[in-house]
């Protein structure tokens, strides 16, 4: 009933060019003025059965004018016309409403529905015109305590009449605050909903978890960290790339990324880069981790088992060379305000690329210091000291063939 409500209230002043927030920002409006309508008559109609036909007026007039907004905010679509008609509306009459029956207590508190017009400012519009209407509110609270004396009670409302309409306008205000809140509410779990799936494309939940309880890590700079990187490439993929045509080439890689990405992102990697047929992990960043160069190997394990089943579909497929190093590295946001890459610079990152390039096809091959730290849980081949490029000294290295029970 609520979405049906809500939907055919979406349909009163919506433009296809509307954002997903201005559209609902339209749609709460709309739905807040068209939900008060019946209020209002139905305030009418009782203070009208009591005789109070000058107070019956005010809740009229103010069904007639909301009536006429909606409807030429249906033809125009003009967001600022809806609230600039709505907010003072909310605002205004229940302050004359009030001083028609004689003031606050007479009144069975309506003033209180003027609170109404800036916190719907609040949740719709923003700080600054919510500071403005709740100093409005204040100026009108103090004039009607000040004028007070001078209204004229109304005359023909009963004790009894009075105490229901107290209780009321306070279940009727409260509903209103709980729905602004509530709608506030959604507003933000819809943008860290659309945060965390942004973000989910690039990092780990876990990650993705940290970053938005603590945003002020994903600022510009770096610091020295241990990390441990991760590096794979295909092994043969340019061979690939030529014997078969583009969709195929597409569809492979595709299919590879889908089944390695989730394996990353379970043992709380972090993605830094895809290039061509290679992808590029760290592990320890930007969230600091426990053991985190076995988390590495383990991925790495559990992706080439993975991809060592769809390649045995087809001999054709190219197998991924893996290349895994733990050492200090310079993590950070590199860029500016407008755009920035998470990156991590240094000797051990380098190496890791390196080793990568030394890793058969199927194979993970990792430094001596990520096996100093991994050697209580796998089982390695000694591949001895091996001469890679861009490094002056040989380096110790292993390849891992599994972990151990």
């Amino acid at each position: 009933m609520l979405a049906s409500f809500a939907t055919s209230v979406g349909k009163i002043g919506a433009d296809p060019a509307d954002s997903d927030e201005l559209r609902m920002r339209k749609v709460l409006i709309t739905g807040a003025a068209i939900a008060v309508l019946p209020v209002a008559i139905a305030w009418s109609a009782f203070l009208a059965a009591y005789g109070e036909l000058a107070a019956s007026s005010v809740p009229f007039t103010y069904a007639v004018l909301t009536v006429l907004g909606l409807l030429i905010f249906a033809l125009t679509r003009r967001y600022a016309f809806i609230l600039s008609t709505q907010l003072p509306l909310w605002l205004v009459f229940p302050f004359v409403l009030s001083a028609l029956l004689g003031g606050f207590e007479q009144s069975g508190g309506v003033f209180i529905w003027s609170l109404a017009g800036p916190l719907a400012a609040l949740a719709l519009v923003g700080t600054r015109p919510a500071l403005l209407l709740l100093s409005a509110f204040l100026i009108l609270l103090i004039s009607s305590v000040l004028l007070q004396p001078g209204f004229e009670r109304a005359e023909h409302l009963p004790t009894g009449a009075i105490r229901v309409l107290t209780a009321l306008n306070v279940a009727g205000l409260s509903s209103v605050v709980f729905g602004i809140l509530l709608s506030s509410t959604l507003q933000r779990d819809r943008a860290h909903a659309l945060v965390r799936r942004l973000l989910g494309q690039y990092l780990s939940p876990q990650v993705v978890k940290a970053l938005i309880a603590h945003p002020d890590e994903t600022a510009l700079g770096g610091a020295l960290t241990e990390v441990t990187a991760l590096f794979a490439d295909l092994s043969g993929f340019t061979p690939f790339t030529e014997r078969n045509r583009p969709q195929k080439t597409v569809a492979v890689l595709n299919r590879y990324f889908g089944a390695i990405v989730p394996i990353i992102f379970r043992e709380g990697g972090t993605i830094i880069q895809f290039a061509g047929d290679a992808v590029v992990a760290v592990f320890n960043a930007p969230v600091p981790q426990q053991r985190h160069a076995l988390h590495a190997v383990r991925a790495a394990l559990e992706f080439q088992r993975e991809i060592g089943r769809i390649a045995d579909t087809d001999t054709d497929l190219p197998r991924f060379r893996v290349g895994i190093s733990t050492g200090a590295a310079l993590v950070g946001n590199v860029g500016s305000s407008e755009f920035r890459n998470f990156v991590a610079h240094g000797d051990a990152v380098n190496l890791g690329a390196r080793l990568q390039t030394s890793a058969k096809p199927g194979e993970v091959v990792v430094s001596g210091t990520t096996y100093m730290l991994v050697r209580d849980a796998v089982i390695v081949r000694s591949l001895g000291r091996l001469t890679l490029k861009g490094k002056s000294e040989e380096v110790d290295a292993y390849a891992v063939e599994g972990l151990l029970e």
